[in-house]
């Protein structure tokens, strides 16, 4: 399970349509710089844009010049950092009326949060990972920092594997390309484990991060289907390892999956729009 400020973000990705005659490669750089801004990371300084997209500085330089006029971004001249500009609002907007039924399905995350005392949050996938675009927080005095809105992107996070065990296994390769990154001692790095793993996860319907991602922290996710099969979201549950020992993983587990197996069966009834 990703932690506030604990993931890498990389914008290297594949992209299969670079040698094709509509590709457009200067609004492809253009939107690479975009993507970097998400909740853990709302600034950017321009060295830190040009690390992160290959970009030479000249070009990077262009790029947030260009944005800046349009209003995409703004350039904030006392500490050299550019953030999102008004230009994004509209689309903010659309974007979350697009995912807007996780407000429907709000009381089914209040429910299992009620039902196992932890957090439990609901991700759908986006094209930097599993994004987080609801929760409701435990009620335990030891609760954890997890804004919603943050992208989890590593394959030690059980979300964002749930996500991943209902792809093709080229889809499932491309996104993981070399070896992970080892989190904890508990990380499991080697792609080929890995793509086994999710096999075993999409059979079973259940996906865990036992200490992975972070020490002291585990979590347990089931996923929300569409009619034909495909994921619509990921329920997750979020613990300290404390509080899931051997008995109580398995009764808050079942309680996920019954969770989302209510929730699937909800949204296929056709009640919530897409």
């Amino acid at each position: 399970m990703a932690r506030a400020g604990g993931r890498q973000r990389s914008v290297d990705r594949s992209r299969p349509d670079e040698e094709n005659d509509s590709f457009v490669r200067a609004l492809a750089r253009g939107l690479s710089v975009l993507a970097l801004f998400d909740i853990e990371h709302p600034d950017w300084g321009l060295n830190d844009i040009c690390a992160r997209t290959g970009m030479s500085k000249t070009t990077a330089y262009r790029m947030v010049r260009t944005l800046e006029a349009a209003d995409f971004l703004v350039y904030d001249s006392q500490r050299e950092r550019y953030h999102l500009g008004k230009a994004m609002i509209p689309g903010a907007y659309l974007t979350m009326s697009y995912i807007g039924f996780a407000r429907v399905v709000h009381p089914f995350l209040e429910r299992l949060s009620e039902d196992t005392g932890e957090t439990i949050e609901l991700t759908v996938s986006g094209p930097g990972g599993a994004v987080v675009v609801d929760q409701v927080a435990s009620s335990n005095p030891f609760r954890l920092n997890l804004p919603i809105g943050r992208i989890q992107n590593l394959a030690s996070t059980s979300a964002f594997r749930m996500h991943m065990a209902y792809l093709s296994g080229a889809d499932q390769r491309k996104m993981l390309g070399g070896s992970q990154v080892a989190r904890t001692p508990n990380t499991v790095t080697d792609p080929g484990e890995i793509i086994e793993r999710l096999a075993a996860e999409r059979a079973e319907g259940l996906a865990y991060d036992l200490e992975e991602q972070d020490l002291g922290v585990c979590a347990v996710s089931a996923p929300v289907l569409e009619h034909d099969g495909t994921v619509r979201a990921v329920l997750t549950l979020v613990a300290p390892a404390e509080r899931f020992g051997p008995k109580d993983r398995k009764r808050k587990s079942e309680a996920v999956r019954a969770a989302a197996a209510r929730l699937t069966e909800y949204l296929s009834s056709g009640v919530v729009g897409g």
